[in-house]
């Protein structure tokens, strides 16, 4: 019977039995680099919903036990696990996607390490046979009834009203056969994702004179202009003088707005006129984005204290907190796994902890644990989380073993969300360490 786990994104691994792969088992890195390539644009589309609306809840990933113990081989929701590992460190998939993918990438990587997802709920399977059935109605189009069965234009539009939430595009089209532009035939198409795209950009709207606030079109401008300006990007649509691949992206979108004529505001933001429905204008609080506290972008905060002594440990120490996580992934993975084994063994060597050179990490880990606990330097609380290290079950034992393949593996790629959760987890431990 198949289970609801709440697993971090850190501890997945993309399935390189994947069917979106041309050759199986080519290696995690690989895997990613070949899956970016075939998502092209549509990585950074699903990198920007995930940014926007993080994961579907709807559909939960699919995931199995694999061999390494503590981590997930996820059998459906690879291209969601690609997307978060380009949004986590873009440049794993730099050479498999175009510069403007990438580009794109770069500038949602900053904003999704602001709030990135620490974890998420999975479906956890037994085995790949268990999940099989459920991938194949999934992929395999309706199968008379039983997969899932995409809706029309209809049913979409009837979603749409229904939930008292129309689309911009909508709107806007409403708007257009409201001021006579258009007739209700006219505004039929399929070229109204491509307008909706193109309505959710704010340099498209301002350059239209619209507005939106709380899912609303609004006009700012005089009504006449900004339907005479939306009528030609209409007229471009139905024409094909613009085409899905001409404003597919943020960039090109804002490209195509500033070739248009700009319609100038002619009312302040939170007063416009409704689009949709007309009538005086409306009186609002102007829409401002919520500020999310940054996320730090070095290992060790700066309110961390750690005793280290001068000489290399301190150095070690201060570089750690001056190096980008985001810019420097691969440095700070391999300088934390030299400063936690050096820590260790400073510690069991000062205090009688007997370890050698074959001693593992987790061993050393463990023992200085152990010692602090007894001599009281640290409580049960404050020692939980470096406990959960020596759990060979648990989120951080596949990273003792995820911080040597940093140093040994030229495949294994760190994120600087794993990173800082680690860090985060140990500090109580690593301060204690320190401060005796």
């Amino acid at each position: 019977m198949a289970e609801t786990e709440t697993i971090s994104p850190a501890v997945l691994l993309i399935d390189e039995q994947n069917p979106r792969l041309g050759e199986p088992n080519v290696g995690q890195h690989k895997a990613l680099q070949e899956l970016a390539d075939s998502l092209g644009p549509k990585l950074a589309i699903l990198a920007a919903d995930i940014v926007q609306y993080r994961t579907d809840p709807s559909s939960l990933p699919i995931v199995m036990e694999a061999a390494e113990r503590g981590r997930y081989v996820v059998l459906e929701g690879n291209r969601r696990l690609a997307a978060l590992r380009a949004i986590e460190n873009p440049e794993v998939v730099a050479d498999s996607v175009k510069p403007a993918v990438l580009k794109r990438l770069r500038s949602l990587s900053k904003q999704y390490l602001e709030n990135p997802i620490e974890e998420f709920d999975c479906v956890v399977v037994k085995n790949r046979e268990e999940a099989h059935h459920w991938i194949e109605l999934r992929h395999t189009g309706g199968n008379e009834g039983a997969g899932v069965l995409r809706w029309g234009s209809d049913e979409v539009a009837r979603f749409r009203a229904r939930g008292g939430k129309s689309s911009l595009g909508n709107q806007a089209l409403d708007f257009l056969v409201r001021r006579g532009e258009l007739t209700a035939e006219q505004r039929r198409g399929r070229w109204g994702s491509t307008f909706e795209r193109l309505l959710r950009n704010p340099v498209f709207r301002e350059q239209m004179g619209l507005e939106m606030g709380e899912g609303k079109l609004y006009v700012v401008a005089d009504e006449a202009a900004s339907a005479k300006a939306l009528k030609r990007v209409v007229t471009d649509l139905t024409a094909k003088r613009i085409k899905v691949g001409d404003v597919y992206l943020k960039e090109q979108i804002e490209e195509y707005a500033t070739k248009q004529p700009k319609v100038v505001a002619k009312r302040k933001p939170g007063e416009g006129i409704p689009a949709a429905e007309g009538g005086p204008p409306v009186k609002r609080a102007a829409t401002r984005s919520a500020r999310t506290p940054g996320v730090r972008d070095k290992l060790i905060p700066p309110d961390c204290s750690l005793n280290t002594p001068e000489g290399r440990m301190r150095n070690i120490n201060r570089e750690l907190r001056r190096l980008s996580l985001e810019t420097h992934t691969n440095a700070v993975s391999v300088l934390f796994r030299v400063f936690l084994e050096l820590s260790l063994d400073t510690y069991c060597d000062s205090h009688g902890i007997r370890i050698n050179d074959r001693t593992p990490l987790v061993s050393k880990l463990r023992g200085a644990l152990d010692d602090l606990v007894r001599h009281k330097k640290v409580t049960e609380a404050q020692a939980k989380a470096a406990r959960m290290a020596c759990q060979m079950d648990s989120f951080l034992a596949p990273s003792v073993t995820a911080m040597h393949n940093y140093v040994h593996n030229p495949h294994a790629s760190p994120s600087p969300t794993d990173l800082r959760a680690t860090w985060d987890k140990l500090q109580p431990f690593m301060t204690a360490l320190w401060a005796s």
